[in-house]
């Protein structure tokens, strides 16, 4: 059963997310694509196979981890301004190892991960370059395949080095930014470096929520168990969520503070 979830979960949500944007825009599907797609699922199986004790650690590394992440994001987008995705994407992801190595040198509890984690998310939104543009590109009959075969290999191979890893290094490598690669790298592709820019002004208040759903597991799944557990973190997910929603809604002043 866990490995038929392995084998769905994740790629049916990357798809749900990629039709989104196609309905709705870039922004709306990178404020979807905040949500953890990836790593909710990846703690759900570390609860599982590891234990609650086990998740909850990997939960606290996440937040401090999510750090990476708004680096990477800020560094994709300077970097998509002058550069073609294959080349923005590898220089992203050095910035998530590189800091995630230095920010998980320091064990820090959960509230003052959460704090840093969303100062890193507010400065990267307001770091943001000035998009243009966007182009018009063909979408390839192999881009929903691929995109579910990447995200099936990445969670399949995170939960599977989880026991030798250990939580802590488990935790910080999850949120590894491969979803947001997925997403950005092909909308960058097909619609230019416009469009993967406004995808990270979407994914940037997005990430509220994602850092959220962590820190509220983090600190009750050893208390409450596994279910109750993802459902409080769910369920903090949705206000979030939400709100920000509104705000992007209300009109061409708001969008631009976020």
């Amino acid at each position: 059963m866990l490995l038929i979830l392995k084998l769905t979960l994740v790629p049916m949500l990357v798809v749900l997310v990629t039709l989104a944007t196609r309905r709705w825009g870039p922004r709306i599907g990178g404020l979807l694509a905040g949500l953890p797609i990836v790593t909710g699922p990846a703690l759900f199986f570390f609860a599982i196979e590891q234990g609650n004790a086990f998740a909850a650690e990997a939960s606290r590394a996440v937040i401090v981890s999510l750090i990476g992440v708004a680096a990477s994001a800020l560094t994709y987008a300077w970097a998509a301004t002058r550069a073609p995705w294959w080349l923005s994407l590898p220089i992203s992801w050095t910035s998530f190892l590189v800091t995630v190595l230095v920010v998980q040198r320091t064990r820090v509890t959960p509230t003052p991960a959460l704090a840093a984690a969303l100062a890193s998310i507010v400065l990267a939104q307001v770091l943001l370059p000035r998009s243009g543009s966007q182009t018009v590109g063909q979408r390839p009959i192999w881009d929903l395949p691929l995109r579910m075969i990447a995200s099936m290999a990445l969670i399949i191979s995170i939960t599977a080095l989880a026991e030798r890893l250990g939580p802590t290094l488990s935790g910080a490598l999850t949120p590894f930014p491969a979803a947001m690669s997925i997403l950005l790298g092909f909308s960058h592709a097909q619609h230019g470096s416009s469009s993967a820019i406004n995808f990270l002004r979407g994914f940037m208040p997005g990430m509220w929520s994602f850092t959220a759903f962590c820190f509220v597991l983090s600190v009750s799944i050893v208390a409450v168990g596994t279910e109750m557990g993802f459902v409080l973190a769910l369920a903090s997910t949705v206000p979030i969520q939400a709100a920000v929603l509104w705000w992007m809604r209300r009109g061409p002043t708001a969008r631009r503070l976020l």
